[in-house]
């Protein structure tokens, strides 16, 4: 299971991470990627998970299920030959006989996620999204956040082209303004994991209300974002978008009086208004770190 190259991070081996530098070798009693504590035979990724319920839902159709349906189509056919010269016949006819449970394989390198270390430099593979750097144990989140804005950036840009057709291009701006808050969202949840002390267990969705986070943050994000109304007004826009389908509503009007005029009707998202709402959220990004790393 271990592929020692240089600079890399082998996965898992019993008990221990490895660590594998040109200079040195360190063991650990744990996995410092997440922080989890236990033998190789505990830790598994969705994907193997998923791997081995496939395996088992195919033996438990083919060994319970599959007996018991030809029995039954037996039974069937039982009662159509006695029928055959009756006044009532019955017609039986069955399909997909060759029914089974397909096998959910995978690839262990597309499990992986390769990431440098924004602190260290330090290169290495993962599985997952979220980790701690094996050398300096810093955390990963903010660097995942910030390239996902930059993936949402690129996307933002092909749909700027004017041969977008309008109705694409709506569908695809609503993506890239649910897509940046869920990436922030992401963020969120991670930084809870690791510092649970810090950020409120309640509500879940902590993260997705940029009003309430604030208020938790002790107006934080009011003091040091450039523009926290305008910042306010796209989580909110995100919410209409999510759940009354763009249409400004009083919920809104109340949170964001500026969009009163628009009571209503539904908002119009422009590719210039969303390359700037990336911008801000690129300072949150900076905000939420600082006062993370404090």
């Amino acid at each position: 299971m271990a592929q020692f190259t240089p600079a890399k991070v082998v996965h898992f081996v019993p008990a221990k991470v490895v660590h594998f530098n040109p200079a040195r070798v360190v063991y650990y009693d744990r996995f410092l990627h997440c922080d989890y504590v236990g033998k190789s035979d505990t830790f598994w990724t969705q994907a193997q998970l998923e791997y081995v319920r496939s395996i088992a839902m195919q033996q438990a159709f083919d060994k319970i299920v599959k007996p018991e349906l030809d029995k039954l189509k037996n039974s069937f056919k039982q009662l159509e030959r006695n029928s055959r010269n009756s006044l009532i016949q019955f017609k039986v006819k069955t399909t997909d006989n060759n029914f089974s449970f397909p096998i959910k394989y995978y690839s262990e390198e597309e499990l992986e996620t390769n990431l440098t270390c924004d602190n260290c430099g330090l290169k290495f593979a993962i599985y997952g999204v979220f980790s701690n750097c094996p050398d300096c144990n810093k955390t990963n989140a903010f660097l995942i956040y910030e390239k996902s804005l930059e993936v949402i950036k690129k996307k933002l840009e092909i749909f700027s082209k004017p041969e977008i057709p309008g109705d694409i291009l709506e569908i695809s701006l609503i993506s890239i303004l649910t897509a940046a808050i869920s990436a922030f969202d992401g963020l969120g949840k991670e930084l809870r994991n690791k510092k649970p002390h810090h950020y409120p267990s309640k509500p879940k969705n902590l993260f997705q209300n940029m009003y309430l986070l604030n208020e938790k943050m002790n107006n934080l994000i009011l003091e040091n974002h450039s523009d926290y109304n305008e910042l306010l007004k796209w989580f909110q826009l995100r919410h209409i978008f999510e759940h009354n389908m763009g249409v400004v509503d009083e919920d809104c009007v109340r949170k964001v009086p500026e969009l009163n005029y628009l009571k209503g009707r539904k908002f119009k998202l422009t590719v210039s208004q969303l390359d700037e709402f990336i911008i801000s959220m690129k300072e949150l990004g900076r905000i939420i770190k600082e006062d993370y790393n404090e």
